[in-house]
Parts: structure tokens; sequence; C-alpha cells
């Protein structure tokens, strides 16, 4: 198995860092790739992230992970990421893999989890090198999501002041315009690639019905899967192992 780490510039010229792996080839060949995107404040050594993006190369995929701008190790400030520059990041991860010269450039899939499952259908709405999608605990409008981190009063001292400390991170009022830009629902209607959605029905972070909306705004070939006792994070051996079957099997199935 081979493991690097790898850098890749993103279109304000930061750095962002990421995991390429994949398995020793006996004679030269190009995999298909899975690009693994993180969840909000999360990075590419989130569990689940590394979890999927680790396992998915035993099914024969070559996987990238990496740290949005402002996550983990990659450069920039938390505070300063937008949801633009955020797809904008899946665009440089696409140039970056395209060029590597053990992938297939016309097989790549995107998995994405917790907002970067949103992440990843933007971006298919715009970019037809991802062939396939896998979207789990994503939102079906951000202003779900800017709630669920903010009492009202914060979110209006945030806009006011134009930036906010939450107890867990320092955010600007740019991410929250930025989030209002994108109505998932209607760039879903732009989406044309084979797109599986999962959920938990344990999932007390995001409510299950977002994912049915998105499964109904969705444009076919799509499919849902609602996992019974799952939760956000898929924790737990049966449930994260049930997560990365329909993840495989759904990408073997459009990524040949």
């Amino acid at each position: 198995m081979t493991t690097q780490e790898i850098t890749f510039t993103n279109s304000r010229g930061q750095i962002l860092s990421g995991i390429v792996r994949y398995s020793e080839p006996v004679e030269p060949v190009k995999y298909p790739v899975i690009i693994v995107l993180h969840g909000f404040a999360e990075h590419k050594h989130h569990d689940l992230t590394a979890d999927l993006a680790n396992s998915l190369v035993h099914y024969g995929f070559l996987t990238l992970r990496f740290d949005f701008h402002g996550h983990g190790d990659s450069e920039g400030e938390f505070e300063e990421h937008t949801i633009h520059q955020q797809v904008d990041d899946v665009f440089a991860a696409l140039d970056f893999v395209s060029e590597l010269p053990y992938a297939d450039k016309d097989r790549i899939a995107v998995v994405g989890t917790d907002i970067g499952g949103n992440i990843a259908m933007l971006a298919a709405a715009k970019d037809a090198r991802i062939r396939a999608l896998v979207v789990q605990g994503a939102r079906s409008h951000f202003d779900k999501h800017i709630n669920s981190w903010f009492q009202p009063h914060d979110l209006s001292e945030l806009m006011a002041k134009g930036v906010y400390q939450h107890h867990a991170f320092k955010i600007r009022k740019e991410y929250v315009d930025s989030a209002r830009m994108h109505d998932v629902i209607d760039e879903l209607g732009k989406m044309h690639a084979p797109v599986l959605f999962i959920h938990g029905t344990a999932d007390l972070r995001v409510r299950i019905e977002e994912t049915r909306q998105l499964f109904l705004a969705a444009n076919e070939p799509k499919a849902l899967e609602e996992l019974e006792g799952a939760d956000h994070w898929f924790r737990g051996e049966e449930a994260r192992s049930q997560l990365l079957e329909l993840a495989v099997t759904w990408v073997r199935r459009w990524v040949r």
C-alpha cells in the first residue's frame, strides 16, 4: 500500500494539504479515483474521512483526502473560508488528480460527508469530471446549517460586526453571505452525475428529512439509503461497514 502526503494549490494561491493512497501496482495501471471531502470544521484526519479514504483503497480505488483552505494543515485561516472557495478547492483537487500518472482522469467520483456533501454537489453541478457522487448527512438548505451553529442573537452579532467568536471557532460574515448565495435544491437541478444519498436514522445533527428533500430534487440516476440506527458520523463497526459497502457499490456501478 502506498501513502503519499501531497500538496496542491487553489485559485487563490493557497497550498492545500492532502493524502493520496493506492495499492502498489504489480504492473502499470490507472486507478479509478475517489476524492473524499470532510465536513464543517473538520479535516482530512477526521476519523470518518480518513476511514473512508483508507478503506476504499482496498476495493481498487486511488483516494485523495485533503484539507479545505483554512482547515487542518492547509493554508488560510478558518475564519476566512467560504463556500465559494471550498468549491474551488474541489476543482483544484480535480486538476491535481487528473495529472497523476497512476490515476484515471476519466473515472473520478467524490464522496462528501456533512457539508462536504453539499460542496460535492455544488462542484458536480459545474464540473463534468465528477462522474459519480456519494453524499452523506448533507443539508438541504445552507440556512439550516447556519442556524444549527448560531442562535439568532449570535447570528445578528456576526452580521452586524462582521466577525463572531464561536466557542469552537472564529467565523466571518462572508461565510454566511457565501452560503446564502447557493440554493442547494436549485443546484441539484443542474447536476447530472449519478448520486447516492445516505443518511442515518439516528442522526441528531442533520434531520433525515433534509436528505429526503435532496433526493426528491435530484435528477436521475439517483438512490437513497436510510441506515437504521446510524448517527451523523456513522460511529460503530457495523454502521461504518454499511456506509463503505454502499459507497463502493454505487461508485463501481457508475465509474467503471
